[in-house]
């Protein structure tokens, strides 16, 4: 349709304004056939699939395609023969040292919180960054134990094998006293079969292309979450800090039992426990947040004072017979050598598979943000569904020798990072320093007092807590982003690690929810000399064709704002009878919303700005359907609704800019039975011309239409 027609309307001001409508005016139909718009081939979706498929066999079809295969599995097989051995060599060399040197005392710290003995986390340790270096894609995270996954361990390992059934040593061997409960099981089997768990998790995730499930969990919700496990973490290590012992607690509110226990211990604390731990504490902080602050101008290394603390407190332990003078708690037994792979226990498999999905996402994840953060500051790629069979592999085979589940450090891999590592092949020199303590040096780490290894833990939680400080400026950046935060935080700190992250991600999904439901909806002008319509709230220069108003609901239509997508049409409408302005609006709500609109109406006149002119009552409306990116069967029932209110009561609607899929939706529903295909438009300026023409049409304008 040619619409060559000039004719006057009015703007908000009530000046009479020229309008030039020279230009082609099209409704979707004829734009469609103009333009060709293919028919939708309904062999697509079998199309896609085939294609698909042939995509995943190709490459096993000739002998290249199968070593090319190879080659993306296992990425050390692409980047070792390149390795630039006078160049890369003496930075991973530097990095894998500093890296093994904190893997000690990080790691006997953290297996307390996965609630086995310190041997354990050196084994963690060791073994599944040697794998991950094989199979994985990022050059610079640090594989081994973490704080946060560490206490999931834990938490699984207490919920299946509470402590009441490990009594005298024998948690010091890893078994569990005959006649417990769970006698046949011991602690280091829990965790085991928990890491082979989370791997097979982590393959089946892969092999399903679910890598995408973890963009559920938001940045505000894993830091949330992590602070709030931090506050687990601090609280799981009061009782070695003071020397007494206390009960574990589940479910919510488990932190207030645990403070209570603690407040009434407090008289019964070991003295010597808690001035080796305040004399600890005050030494990492000077070494950490004074010192290698000052030692990073000359070297970007960081001094190892985890290492100079352990070290320190193993010979004045030693040497002031701390077990036997003063009570104290220590390492005690450490045993010697590599131990001997063998199979973890299956029959826990089905008790521990609940914990290893949460270990397995919330591992992934950090792993893959970290990955992602250090690939973008060093220019290179890594690829998530590989990460996926990297961690799941490490994991599983790892689950041979008596670990618990790995994953990536933070403050390691920022270390890692900041000692200028090149490659993973910096793992080969931290894991060959981790070695010589497990074979050798072993034994000498016995005296060291745990309330030290306590003390690591609580020096280390600093970055977790820190990102407290998130919060201004995300409340001002988005305040729903903020709550979601502070309610991650606050659930998880109320309840068990687990629950706290299911009903994190569950929070988080209700407020995609609740913002589809109360999207917001525009009233939009014409910007002079364009054929561009923006919001009239905010540009000003934007005004309002006489008689026509458009309107955009930025949302998809869906059954839980249809409701509100009706309010918004009425109260677009204006000149409605009370009665008929929806059901769920009440009679004062409209005659507000009648006033605040007044009070926005442009002046009319420069000279007097006061004076304020009505508009013209609205007889045609065209709905911006862009924001519709999928409707549902009542969103389609709304439209059919308010299509034939409208025309009741003289108001002719149309449509603009409707997506295909919509558009296939209506088709396929009956929709164009109710609402005849010619008032769809490709674009609002489309729509608004045939309106303004339909207008003038019947005012008695002579308008000369070619077809």
């Amino acid at each position: 349709m040619v619409a060559s027609t000039e004719g006057f309307t009015e703007d908000l001001n009530g000046n009479e304004a020229e309008i030039s409508i020279s230009r082609l005016a099209y409704n979707q139909e004829q734009f469609d056939v103009k333009f060709g718009l293919l028919p939708v081939d309904r062999r697509a979706p079998r199309e896609k699939v085939r294609k698909a498929i042939n995509r995943c066999c190709a490459p096993y079809t000739t002998a290249k395609g199968i070593f090319a295969t190879i080659i993306n599995f296992i990425p050390i097989l692409h980047w070792l023969p390149k390795y630039k051995w006078r160049e890369d060599s003496s930075h991973d060399i530097v990095a894998g040292l500093t890296i093994g040197i904190m893997n000690i005392p990080q790691g006997m710290a953290y297996a307390g919180l996965a609630s086995v003995p310190p041997v354990y986390g050196l084994y963690t340790s060791f073994f599944p960054p040697l794998l991950y270096m094989i199979f994985g894609t990022s050059r610079h995270v640090s594989m081994g134990v973490f704080s946060v996954v560490s206490l999931m361990v834990g938490t699984a390992r207490l919920r299946i094998l509470p402590d009441q059934a490990i009594v005298g040593s024998s948690l010091a061997n890893g078994t569990a006293p005959t006649g417990s409960v769970m006698a046949e099981y011991s602690p280091i089997e829990v965790v085991t079969t928990l890491s082979l768990a989370v791997g097979i998790v982590q393959l089946a995730m892969a092999l399903l292309r679910l890598d995408f499930l973890t963009a559920y969990l938001s940045d505000q919700v894993v830091s949330g979450f992590s602070t709030g496990a931090a506050c687990h973490v601090f609280v799981a290590q009061l009782n070695e800090i003071t020397g007494v012992k206390l009960p574990r607690y589940d479910g919510f509110f488990r932190l207030y039992y645990v403070l209570h226990d603690l407040a009434a211990a407090i008289p019964q604390s070991n003295l010597a426990a808690v001035i080796v731990s305040i004399c600890s504490i005050v030494f990492l902080i000077v070494g950490k947040e004074v010192i290698n602050p000052l030692f990073k101008k000359k070297c970007p290394i960081p001094l190892p004072f985890e290492l100079f603390l352990l070290i320190i407190a193993t010979v004045v332990s030693h040497a002031g017979q701390f077990k036997y003078k003063y009570k104290m708690k220590v390492v005690d037994q450490i045993p010697i050598g590599i131990p001997s792979p063998s199979l973890p226990n299956f029959d826990l498999l089905p008790t521990v598979f609940r914990d290893a999905v949460g270990i397995a996402i919330v591992g992934f994840v950090v792993t893959v943000s970290m990955g992602k953060l250090f690939a973008k500051r060093h220019r290179y790629r890594i690829d998530p569904s590989q990460e996926l069979y990297a961690l799941g592999i490490t994991s599983a085979v790892s689950s041979l020798f008596p670990i618990f589940p790995p994953t990536t450090s933070l403050s390691r891999s920022l270390v890692y990072e900041a000692a200028g590592t090149k490659t993973q092949l910096a793992t080969v020199l931290s894991s060959g320093l981790l070695l010589v303590v497990i074979l050798w040096l072993g034994p000498l780490l016995q005296p060291l007092p745990m309330c030290v290894l306590a003390c690591i833990i609580l020096v280390a939680l600093k970055g977790l807590f820190m990102q407290v400080s998130e919060l201004k400026p995300l409340w001002r950046l988005s305040k729903i982003d903020c709550i979601v935060w502070i309610f991650s935080c606050v659930i998880t700190m109320c309840s068990d690690v687990m629950e706290g992250l299911a009903l994190s991600v569950a929070f988080a999904m209700l407020t995609i929810v609740l913002r589809s439901q109360w999207p917001q909806s525009h009233w939009l002008g014409q910007l002079p000399d364009t054929m561009l319509y923006r919001d009239v709230a905010q540009y000003d220069s934007a005004v309002e064709v006489a008689g026509i108003r458009v309107v955009r609901f930025d949302s998809p239509l869906l059954f839980t704002n249809v409701e509100l997508f009706k309010r918004v049409v009425h109260k677009a409408a204006r000149h409605f009878e009370l009665d008929h302005a929806g059901d769920d609006i009440n009679d004062a709500e409209i005659v507000q919303d009648d006033e605040e609109y007044e009070l926005a109406w442009k002046p009319s006149s420069e000279n007097d700005p006061s004076v304020k002119k009505k508009p013209t009552a609205v007889r045609r409306l065209v709905i911006d359907c862009s924001g519709f990116t999928f409707i549902d069967c009542m969103g389609v029932q709304a439209l059919k609704e308010i299509s034939a209110e409208m025309d009741a009561h003289g108001v002719t609607v149309a449509f603009a800019c409707a997506k295909a899929p919509v558009r296939q939706l209506f088709e396929a529903s009956g929709f164009y039975e109710s609402v005849p295909k010619r008032m769809f438009y490709p674009t609002i300026h489309d729509a608004v011309i045939a309106s303004m023409i339909s207008e003038q049409s019947q005012d008695g304008f002579n308008v000369d239409m070619q077809l």
